[in-house]
């Protein structure tokens, strides 16, 4: 849950859907520090979108959300930098894959719940981006039988390894070399699975799977979704790495 204390600005974020579901009224009272901002149709949004900054959006691909998200997107609008999640009922990867290449920061299934709404907000805070990762660091330091030392060890090299795996992989599907873009894939997801980064590992699974099956026409959709799980994660960098030299807390 977000921190009531974390009350220095509010986290703006405008929920687009073509039926307004039933959240917790909160968002909207501005509890927590958050403003949730409601429309429901394509105008709606698009004004929205054009005359509001925002720190989250979250539209329905119901309303158009490709045409909605290219507006966004384009150069001039002020909520070029905005992450945009999807709201879609598409439960296939190559699907999702599309969306992220047609400018989406990510997707989440609907229904959208109350929690669904709290993890997205948690995950995109800016004073609260770690959150997402403390699972993944906690489980690797369970595997490490509580060596702080070791695992800050293990996730230093990972921010070290990341640039250069996603940078070869990236070169090497510009070039139509899809051996080595599948074995720098597999050594990112090496890299990630000893670090418990789940979210991370799906996604480079995905690219491996559709490099072996030679189904390009999908990877560049599944390179882009690692690229900007890998850019996430790497931003919290200095954050993950400070956690791990904090002391324990003890009773």
């Amino acid at each position: 849950m977000l921190n009531p204390s974390d009350e220095q600005r509010q986290f703006v974020t405008l929920l687009a859907h073509d039926i307004c579901p039933a959240l917790q009224i909160q968002y909207a009272q501005g509890i927590f520090g958050n403003t949730l901002v409601l429309t429901n149709t394509q105008n709606e949004t698009s004004t929205a979108i054009a005359g509001r900054l925002f720190d989250l959006i979250i539209i329905d691909t119901g309303l158009n959300g490709v045409g909605l998200v290219s507006f966004a997107k384009s150069v001039g609008c002020i909520n070029y930098n905005t992450p945009i999640i999807a709201l879609t009922d598409a439960t296939d990867s190559s699907q999702q894959s599309q969306l992220i290449a047609a400018g989406f920061d990510d997707c989440q299934l609907k229904p959208l719940t109350d929690d669904n709404l709290d993890e997205l907000i948690n995950f995109w805070r800016i004073n609260d981006n770690l959150s997402p990762y403390l699972d993944s660091i906690q489980a690797l330091l369970d595997k490490c039988k509580n060596n702080r030392k070791l695992v800050f060890t293990l996730f230093s090299k990972l921010f070290d390894e990341l640039p250069l795996h996603i940078n070869g992989i990236e070169e090497a599907l510009r070039n139509g070399q899809h051996k080595l873009a599948f074995e720098a894939t597999h050594k990112l997801n090496g890299s990630a699975k000893i670090c418990c980064l789940q979210s991370i590992e799906e996604s480079a699974t995905a690219l491996e799977m559709s490099l072996i099956e030679k189904r390009y026409d999908y990877t560049d959709g599944y390179f882009f979704m690692l690229q900007k799980r890998i850019s996430a994660l790497i931003d919290q960098r200095h954050a993950i790495l400070e956690y791990l030299l904090k002391p324990i807390n003890k009773p």
